[in-house]
C-alpha cells in the first residue's frame, strides 16, 4: 500500500504544486477567503470528490469515500496580511516555483498544506482505499484571528464528529501531539483627570496600570504550573492604550491586552483570577475581562466566540498517534519524531473544547510563516499529501 500511494502521489506532483501556486495568488485575509473557498470547492468537484458543500459560515468540506470511520484533515484558508511589499524579494502573491521551493503568502501557512490534504484525497479515490473510510477534506475560515471558532461551528451547530482530525498546520517533518491554550485578555482601570499643572488633584490611571504592568511582569516570572511537555504557562502585554483630555491632562483611563497562554493544567478561570489576585489590579478597581470576537465570515455569518482557547494534547499510545507513526515510517522508511507546537490552532476546538483527538502533520516551519519572503518545501507538500493518503487507511484497518 505504501509503495502504490507513494507512485499515485507522485503522479500528481507538479499538479499538487501547481494548484498550491495558484490558490496563493488569490489574497485571502480573514473575512475574504470567498475566492479560496470557491477555487478548493471546484478542485474537489475536478478531482471526482463524492460530496463537496460550503457551510453557512463558509468553511468548504468535501469527502471521498462512505465509510463509517470519519477522518478529517484540516487547513484554513486564510493569510495574514503581506505587510510592507518592498520588504519581499518577489511579489508576496506570486506563487513563484523553483526546483526546491514555492513562494508567497501562504505558502507554508497554509494554502500548501490545502492542496496536499486536496490531492490525497484523489490518491484514496484512485487506489480505491475507502473500504469502511469516510476522508473529508476542511478548508476553513477565520482560523489567524480566532482559531477554532470554524471548528466550533461544524461540530457544535451542525453536529461534525469525526473519529479525529489531522491538522495540516506547519510541522517539519514531525508530528505534533499538543499545543499550550491561550487567553486574550483586557485589564482596564479609571482615574480622575485634572490639569497636568496640578497633578496632585487628579488621580493618574496610567500610573495606576504601571504597577499592575509590573506586577504581571513579576507573575510571568513566577509561573507555578508547569507540565513535562508544554512547559509553563507565560503572558505578554500586548498592547497599552490610555484616555485624557488633552496632552495636557492627567490621563483618568487606561487599557492594556494580555496574550496568555495556558499549558496543560491551567485552565481559563485560573488564569482569570491569578489577574484578578494581584495586588495592584485589587487596590486600583481594575476590570479583567476576556476579550470577545464578533467579526463576521466572509458569508456575512457571525459566530461570537470569547476568547478562550484550550491547550490540548494527544498521548503518546494513542490510536491515532500509532497510525499517524506507522504512516511515516511505511512511507518514508524511517522513524517519526514527536513535537509539541509553540503555537495555536483550530485543535483548541475540536480537542481542547469537545474532545475529538488531533494529530498535527503539516509541510513548512514555522520561521517561515507571517514573514517577508514566505515559503515551502515542495518535498515537504509532497510528503504531506502522501501522509494524509496512509494515516486515515492505517487507522481505519487497526480500528
Amino acid at each position: 500500500m505504501f509503495d502504490k500511494i507513494v507512485a499515485r502521489t507522485g503522479h500528481y506532483e507538479q499538479e499538487i504544486y501547481d494548484f498550491a501556486s495558484e490558490l496563493i495568488r488569490i489574497e485571502s485575509l480573514s473575512g475574504q477567503e470567498v475566492g479560496v473557498a470557491k477555487t478548493v470547492a471546484a478542485k474537489m468537484e475536478q478531482l471526482g470528490f463524492d460530496k463537496v458543500e460550503t457551510d453557512e459560515m463558509g468553511n468548504v468540506c468535501g469527502s471521498v469515500g462512505n465509510g463509517p470511520a470519519l477522518v478529517c484533515v484540516d487547513g484554513h484558508m486564510d493569510v495574514v496580511g503581506t505587510g510592507e511589499e518592498n520588504l519581499w524579494s518577489r511579489p508576496s502573491l506570486s506563487g513563484d516555483q523553483d526546483d526546491e521551493k514555492i513562494y508567497g503568502r501562504g505558502a507554508t501557512d497554509m494554502k500548501s498544506a490545502i492542496s496536499s490534504m486536496v490531492y490525497a484525497g484523489r490518491v484514496l479515490k484512485d487506489l480505491a482505499l475507502t473500504e469502511g473510510l469516510t476522508y473529508m477534506v476542511c478548508a476553513s475560515v477565520q482560523e489567524e484571528p480566532c482559531e477554532g471558532l470554524a471548528w466550533e461551528y461544524m461540530i457544535e451547530e451542525r453536529g461534525l464528529r469525526p473519529d479525529f482530525v489531522i491538522l495540516a498546520e506547519p510541522s517539519d517533518d514531525k508530528i505534533s501531539l499538543a499545543q499550550k491554550g491561550r487567553m486574550e485578555l483586557k485589564v482596564s482601570v479609571s482615574g480622575k483627570t485634572a490639569h497636568a499643572s496640578t497633578p496632585h488633584m487628579g488621580d493618574n490611571a496610567i500610573y495606576k496600570m504601571a504597577r499592575i504592568i509590573a506586577d504581571l511582569e513579576s507573575l510571568n516570572s513566577n509561573m507555578e504550573i508547569e507540565d513535562s511537555e508544554l512547559g509553563k504557562g507565560c503572558l505578554v502585554v500586548s498592547e497599552v492604550n490610555s484616555h485624557a483630555p488633552s496632552r495636557c491632562s492627567v490621563a483618568d483611563y487606561c487599557e492594556i491586552s494580555i496574550d496568555r497562554r495556558l499549558t496543560w493544567g491551567e485552565s481559563a478561570e485560573y488564569a482569570l483570577e491569578q489577574i484578578k489576585n494581584l495586588p495592584s489590579v485589587a487596590e486600583s478597581g481594575a476590570e479583567v475581562e476576556c476579550y470577545l470576537f464578533e467579526e463576521p465570515s466572509y458569508t456575512g455569518k457571525t459566530c461570537a466566540k470569547e476568547c478562550i482557547f484550550p491547550a490540548w494534547k494527544l498521548e503518546k499510545e494513542h490510536a491515532v498517534t500509532n497510525a499517524t507513526t506507522e504512516a511515516f515510517k511505511g512511507l518514508f522508511n524511517k522513524e517519526a519524531t514527536l513535537t509539541t507546537w509553540p503555537f495555536s490552532t483550530n485543535g483548541v476546538a475540536i480537542m481542547g473544547k469537545n474532545d475529538i483527538p488531533v494529530i498535527g502533520y503539516g509541510p513548512g516551519t514555522l520561521d517561515a510563516c507571517h514573514v517577508p519572503d514566505e515559503y515551502v518545501s515542495k518535498a515537504q507538500v509532497l510528503d504531506a499529501a502522501m501522509m494524509y493518503a496512509a494515516i486515515p487507511v492505517i487507522y481505519t484497518n487497526n480500528k
